[in-house]
C-alpha cells in the first residue's frame, strides 16, 4: 500500500499518527477542549481494501514525549499500542485514530499502513480486491472512452520511494504493483477500488488510498520521485470511463 506525502490538506491540531514500526502503533493526541487532560483515542483498522473500518483498540494518550513538551508545554500526550498482526485476518492494513471528546470524535492526522511481509508480497496480491494472483504483476494499459464529466479535481503525485512511502511498502492498498499512467489514489468511499477515471487522454484505475486524499482530491503514481516533484499540484478535469 502506498500513500503520497505531498497531500497535506489537513492540520494536526487533534494529534498525529506515526508511521507504523513493526507491531507498534503510536502517535499523539489532544482533546482541544481539554488540552491539559489525557485524551481518549480510538484506533480503527481498514483491511485489504475494505471501505468499512473495524475498531482495533482504545488507548489513553498519557505517555511522555520530549518533542511534545517542547512544542506544547505538556509532553504527556503520546500513545502507543502493540498489535499482533498475525491475529488479524488479511494482509494489508490502514490505521486511523480518533480523539473522543464530549462533542464527538475528532480525526487524528495521518493514516499509517502496514503489510504482512516478506512472505506477504505474493499473499497480499492474491487476497486483496485485485483478485487471485500467483504473484503481483503490473496492470495492462486500460481501454475505454470518455464518459460523464465528474468535475474539477486537485491532483498531487507520489512514487514508492522512502519519502513518499515511509513504511517501505511496494504494493498498493489493493495489493497490486503500482504502475505509472495506471495507478491512482482516491477516496474509496467515493470511487471504490477498481474504478476507472480519465484525466487528459490517460485512463487510471483506483488502486490506492492516501492521507487526506478525500472528496475531489486525487494522487497520481509516478515511477520516480523527481517525476512526482515535477508534477506538483494541479487542478484537472476528470471523467468517468465507459
Amino acid at each position: 500500500m502506498l500513500m503520497g506525502v505531498f497531500t497535506s490538506f489537513a492540520d494536526n491540531s487533534n494529534g498525529e499518527m506515526d508511521p507504523i514500526t513493526g507491531s507498534v502503533i503510536s502517535g499523539w493526541a489532544v482533546d482541544t477542549d481539554n488540552p491539559d487532560k489525557s485524551a481518549s483515542v480510538v484506533l480503527y483498522v481498514y483491511t485489504d481494501g475494505t471501505t468499512e473500518a473495524k475498531e482495533l483498540a482504545r488507548v489513553t494518550a498519557d505517555q511522555y514525549r520530549s518533542d511534545l513538551a517542547n512544542s506544547m508545554g505538556n509532553g504527556n500526550h503520546a500513545f502507543s499500542y502493540t498489535v499482533n498482526w498475525d491475529s488479524l485476518e488479511g494482509t494489508s492494513f490502514i490505521v486511523e485514530g480518533y480523539v473522543e471528546t464530549a462533542s464527538g470524535k475528532n480525526r487524528i492526522y495521518g493514516s499509517p499502513q502496514y503489510s504482512k511481509k516478506e512472505t506477504a508480497g505474493v499473499k497480499a496480491a492474491s487476497q486483496g480486491p485485485a483478485g487471485d494472483k500467483s504473484a503481483p504483476v503490473p496492470a495492462s494499459p486500460e481501454t475505454g472512452k470518455k464518459g460523464a464529466y465528474l468535475g474539477k479535481f486537485q491532483t498531487t503525485a507520489y512514487c514508492n520511494c522512502s519519502q513518499c512511502c515511509p513504511g517501505g511498502h511496494k504494493l498498493t492498498y489493493s495489493g497490486t504493483v503500482p504502475t505509472a499512467n495506471h495507478t491512482i489514489s482516491a477516496d474509496i468511499n467515493r470511487f471504490p477500488i477498481g474504478t476507472q477515471l480519465m484525466i487528459g487522454d490517460t485512463i487510471y484505475t483506483v488502486e490506492d488510498i492516501g492521507t487526506n486524499v478525500v472528496d475531489n482530491k486525487l494522487d497520481i503514481f509516478f515511477d520516480t520521485h523527481q517525476q512526482a516533484l515535477n508534477y506538483g499540484l494541479k487542478t484537472v478535469d476528470v471523467y468517468a470511463v465507459e
